[in-house]
């Protein structure tokens, strides 16, 4: 592992994560190449700023991109276990919708049970109200010629 020489400012950047937009002291923030490695490496820093004055923002870009991709990651994480808790939460849902199709079937056939009862009921009271009929008739003849 290689070792790494830090930028006198670079501390300044443990306040802010991923790519800094803004310095401390509201200045826009600037991305330059670093010419002191061979490798010429990318920062962002304040404009305002120089290597005595630690006020301003200092933060290498590369440090920034991690930084933003392991912020990702974590709402990336909390995507997946809010999905995963939402794909529970229509599992239950289907299946509570399931039992409940169920019993509205269930009650449909009820009522088309109890339907036919009513139906049957019916013809036989008008069968018995036929008999009742009948039977005053025939009192009533009694009584006539009794």
């Amino acid at each position: 592992m290689s070792s790494e020489i830090l930028h006198p400012l670079q501390e300044i950047a443990s306040q802010t994560t991923g790519i800094p937009t803004r310095c401390n002291c509201g200045e826009a923030v600037n991305r330059f190449t670093s010419k002191q490695f061979k490798t010429r490496r990318l920062f962002h820093c304040c404009p305002l700023g120089s290597q005595k004055d630690k006020t301003h923002l200092f933060k290498w870009t590369d440090k920034s991109v991690v930084e933003e991709i392991e912020d990702f990651q974590d709402l990336f994480d909390v995507l997946l276990v809010d999905n995963s808790e939402f794909q529970k939460s229509v599992r239950a849902g289907e299946a509570m919708m399931t039992r409940h199709e169920s019993r509205i079937q269930e009650m449909e056939n009820a009522m088309c049970h109890y339907e036919e009862k009513t139906s049957e009921c019916i013809r036989e009271l008008r069968g018995i109200k036929a008999l009742f009929v009948c039977c005053l008739v025939m009192v009533f003849l009694y009584h006539i010629y009794a």
